[in-house]
């Protein structure tokens, strides 16, 4: 059995309106998101057939999880998002009351930029000195070509770059900790931020010519090379027909401009 989903648009300051002309959307704003899967209560996704994301995972993991444990989204840029932090399982559980963090990766459908704090000790120097506009000198800056997968684990402090365009995959989160905002007047969380925050090495993350990527909390992989019960197929080439599909106990076409997400149950 094949699921379509139903995407949900999301505006943000950091948005692309190429995004509003591709899927003909009038919103003021620009969009920034496109929730493919989700079953957070920020915004669950119905599959085309009415059934709520959460309503089908019950159905083949009885009540294992809370609500779906992933969440996948398109991700366009215009600006950089925050310099931002997510949580552990461990503190989201203990201060957010939440099920879990938020571990998450990338790929890149276009050639793109990012950024990630290798040494936060530094970091932490540079916010008790007051020094929060030059954050950018301890950050490392990097440009990545399309294709490219980049694992962001639970703590690691990072910045997607303008003119990017990612999917994004992550634990079913919406825990950000906003550390720096390149001067936009949004709310910052630093003493959260700095009590999750952990070193992490740019060697470690980034993953070119490769065609998966291994988490602990999914599998995001450009082929498929045998078959697997529960696979989300998501297209790398955006139409105004983009959406993710579920296929269920079905062979899946291993085609190009296709990426599939499995292993998170």
């Amino acid at each position: 059995m094949q699921f379509k989903i139903i995407p949900h648009f999301r505006s943000m300051i950091w948005g692309n309106s190429d995004i509003n002309v591709i899927f003909e959307l009038e919103n003021e704003m620009p969009i920034g998101e496109i929730w493919l899967l989700s079953g957070h209560p920020l915004y669950e996704t119905k599959l085309e057939n009415g059934i709520s994301l959460n309503e089908f995972g019950r159905s083949i993991y009885d009540s294992k999880y809370e609500r779906f444990p992933i969440l996948i989204k398109l991700v366009s840029t215009k600006q950089w998002l925050s310099v931002q932090v997510h949580p552990d399982n461990d503190y989201a559980n203990s201060f957010e009351k939440e099920p879990w963090g938020k571990s998450e990766a990338w790929y890149f459908l276009t050639d793109g930029e990012f950024a990630i704090c290798e040494d936060v000790d530094k970091m932490k120097e540079y916010i008790n000195n007051g020094k929060m506009d030059k954050l950018n000198e301890v950050m490392t800056f990097v440009k990545v070509r399309k294709g490219t997968f980049v694992n962001i684990p639970a703590g690691t402090v990072h910045a997607l770059g303008p003119n990017s365009t990612v999917i994004e995959v992550q634990q079913s989160s919406d825990l950000t900790y906003r550390i720096y905002d390149w001067g936009r007047p949004r709310e910052t969380h630093i003493e959260k931020a700095v009590q999750v925050s952990r070193n992490i090495k740019l060697s470690d993350i980034i993953f070119e010519n490769t065609e998966t990527l291994q988490t602990p909390y999914f599998t995001f992989s450009t082929a498929l090379s045998e078959r697997i019960a529960l696979v989300v197929e998501i297209p790398t080439r955006i139409t105004k027909n983009f959406c993710a599909k579920i296929f269920l106990n079905e062979t899946v076409d291993n085609l190009s401009e296709k990426i599939y997400v499995y292993d998170f149950l």
